[in-house]
């Protein structure tokens, strides 16, 4: 959960904030005119607070306590990795309320495909777990999504995965990722904004690969679904609990591959595209309520049917979802409004084509 504090000021300023814990500095901002400012995206705990005018006049305020607080839903998606034909290390960015093409955003630490991708939503971390090139991985990375630039390295899966799926409770900071090659039931965490190694969270239903995962963010349940050899399963998670999956219920129909996000706390998840067992491409999209378990309902077409990898990546509460990507290679990305059934609409291009990739945003 993020914090911030808030004043006024009657002067442009630089905003010093330090940790009275160790005295680090932890932001250092330039507020501008005169009124109210508020400093965000610190952590828990009390601080002292400098602001320096440019005339040099200082003045010091201590013993202020950080306030938790819930960021407006950001608007930039990512697309990260993949294949076609050969491995991308790259990363493609979108602004999702605006329809363009895609445009450079930076590099993963190393290039793969088959690897699964979440965040912890406004709070702006993007995070990519294991993949493949030229075996399976045990990488995870990270990025500051609204900051274009190249991922670090965040620490490592318990085993080497891919074929996976990754979803988060959003600004709660808990990442999974689940199942993976060949067949494998395994669920494990991380805190997002803490890079460390990751940890065993529990099992799936059944152990699958070539699934996909959404949430419904800070209402804490995560939703896999479909797979390898070919499910109709949907599993649900509480997130912030560790445990096993449970039944929530089947999709219309039985297929691996596809893409999936959702529109966060107004609870509907989407999944689109991807393959049935005899390697036929599909354009069906389809939705669940991820509060209310039950069968997955009709929603529309995307606009080319895709499979092999078409992610999905929404802007959260704001109701637009995006789907980029698949195979045979392609860089088209649609968009739904996720509240509201009927077919995708063009939304742009990726770079290049791509498959078996991955997709999040900070929303």
């Amino acid at each position: 959960m993020p914090y911030k504090i808030s004043g006024s000021k009657s002067h442009t300023a630089r905003i010093i904030v330090l940790k009275e814990s160790d005295w680090s500095v932890e932001s250092n901002t330039i507020v501008s005119g005169s009124g109210d400012y508020e400093i965000e995206n610190l952590v828990s705990g009390t601080k002292s607070v400098f602001g320096r005018r440019s005339d040099g006049w200082v003045e010091g305020y201590g013993s202020i306590d950080a306030v938790s607080y819930v960021p407006s839903p950001g608007d930039k998606g990512v697309f990260a990795g993949g294949d076609d034909g050969s491995m991308f290390n790259s990363i493609d960015c979108i602004t999702i309320s605006t329809t363009s093409n895609a445009t450079n955003f930076g590099d993963l630490t190393s290039g793969r495909s088959q690897l699964a991708g979440t965040s912890n939503a406004a709070s702006d971390r993007g995070v990519f777990f294991g993949g493949y090139n030229p075996a399976q991985v045990n990488i995870i990375d990270y990025i500051t999504i609204s900051s274009a630039g190249d991922a670090t390295d965040f620490g490592d899966l318990l085993n080497t995965m891919r074929m996976h799926a990754a979803c988060c409770n959003g600004t709660n900071d808990r990442g999974l990722s689940g199942g993976s090659y060949s067949d494998d039931v395994t669920v494990q965490y991380i805190t997002i904004s803490s890079p460390s190694n990751a940890t065993d969270f529990g099992d799936l239903s059944q152990a699958r690969d070539s699934l996909n995962a959404t949430d419904n963010r800070t209402n804490n349940r995560g939703i896999y679904a479909g797979g390898m050899n070919i499910f109709d399963v949907i599993d649900y998670l509480t997130i912030s609990s560790t445990g096993n999956a449970s039944d929530f219920g089947d999709l219309t129909v039985a297929k691996a591959w596809a893409g999936m996000c959702s529109n966060a706390t107004n609870n509907r998840g989407i999944y689109a595209g991807g393959q049935t067992s005899g390697a036929a491409a599909q354009n069906v999209i389809e939705y669940v309520t991820i509060s209310s378990t039950g069968d997955a309902t009709d929603f529309g077409d995307l606009t080319t049917a895709r499979r092999y990898g078409v992610p999905g990546l929404s802007n959260g509460t704001n109701d637009r979802g995006c789907f980029g990507g698949g195979y045979s290679p392609s860089n088209i990305i649609d968009y739904i409004t996720i509240s509201s059934t009927g077919d995708a609409t063009d939304f742009g291009d990726l770079l290049e084509n791509r498959y078996a990739h991955t997709a999040t945003s900070n929303a």
